[in-house]
């Protein structure tokens, strides 16, 4: 659906190819498709979609979210491709001056997306920020605030855009059971069943096993450390150090105690194909099973590539250890 100042145009008809996707790592999510396109006078009614334009994805009448038209490609005398990406494009776009003072993380963002005029639904985040951002995305700035309480805290919380409203919540909180169903008068199972092309990868690339506490200023102060000795002799030495400033020392042990726990295990990485369910994206805990290459557990998704052709829709995840 195209929308031009409240003006709501269906243009599936002149929709070709269509992905929608989202990773882990990203804010925003982004969209791309097709665009039935000549440069014959009879098409030129047609060519409405411009930049900055919101079209929103839709399924049986349901929203599933609103994107802006970042850019738009011609190529030759036919087709164009449109590329669009969710409201956290602005938090991307726009950077901030602002100094906290002993603001709790949920407060600290609920000002950034109000200074930039993004509506927001945060869980609670109590843990205390002090610190004063300068020429930063306000992206960036939401994802140090967050590493910071996972640090002392040992809690992850996942931040998305839904529809247009930044939430933030518990990683622990979003647990799907996504459902398939092939057709009307057929009952439904859970999409996890319907893996294929699977791979699994495991690697110790990233594991550390001892981790530094130290301070951030110009001096080799250690405030705390903490290592396991069973990993250390299997695997080796392999260290970490993490940099706080000086008024977060007093929680360098919880820092240094959940880092530890973080890295010091074997990483494990999944690719597979499902059949698509609105429900799978970045950011979900997803339990599978697939006996094929020893998988079984729960699951982070980590990304997540959705394609509609011919009426069929499809995803490519890419999974983690939870």
């Amino acid at each position: 659906m195209l929308i031009q100042n409240g003006k709501k145009t269906n243009i599936t008809p002149l929709i070709g190819s269509l992905a929608w996707s989202s990773n882990i790592d990203a804010l925003g999510d982004d969209i791309t498709f097709n665009y039935a396109y000549n440069d014959s006078p009879y098409f030129k009614q047609y060519d409405v979609i411009r930049e900055g334009d919101i079209v929103a994805l839709l399924n049986q009448g349901k929203v599933i979210k609103h994107y802006v038209v970042v850019q738009i490609s011609t190529s030759g005398r036919f087709g164009k491709s449109i590329t669009g990406f969710d409201f956290g494009w602005y938090l991307n776009k726009n950077k901030v001056v602002i100094q906290f003072k002993k603001a709790s993380v949920s407060d600290a963002i609920r000002k950034l997306c109000d200074k930039v005029g993004i509506k927001h639904e945060i869980v609670a985040i109590p843990t205390l920020v002090t610190k004063i951002y300068k020429d930063e995305a306000v992206s960036d700035v939401i994802k140090e605030l967050l590493d910071q309480a996972k640090q002392e805290t040992g809690v992850t919380y996942r931040m998305e855009m839904v529809d247009q409203t930044l939430t933030i919540k518990k990683l622990t909180d979003l647990v799907i059971n996504p459902k398939i169903k092939l057709a009307d008068n057929t009952g439904s199972f859970p999409a996890a069943l319907s893996a294929s092309n699977a791979t699994r990868t495991t690697s110790i690339d990233d594991l550390r096993n001892s981790v530094v506490v130290v301070t951030s200023e110009e001096s080799t102060k250690v405030y705390a450390e903490a290592s396991d000795s069973a990993s250390i002799k299997k695997y080796g030495l392999l260290s970490e150090n993490v940099s706080v400033d000086a008024k977060n020392k007093a929680q360098a042990r919880n820092i240094a105690k959940n880092t530890l726990k973080d890295l010091n295990r074997i990483k494990e990485e999944l690719t597979l194909d499902l059949l698509g369910s609105d429900e799978i994206k970045a950011g979900r805990l997803i339990d599978m099973d697939v006996d094929t290459i020893g998988a079984k557990g729960r699951y982070i998704i980590t990304s997540a590539n959705h394609s509609e052709a011919n009426g069929i829709h499809r995803v490519t995840v890419q999974l983690g250890a939870s």
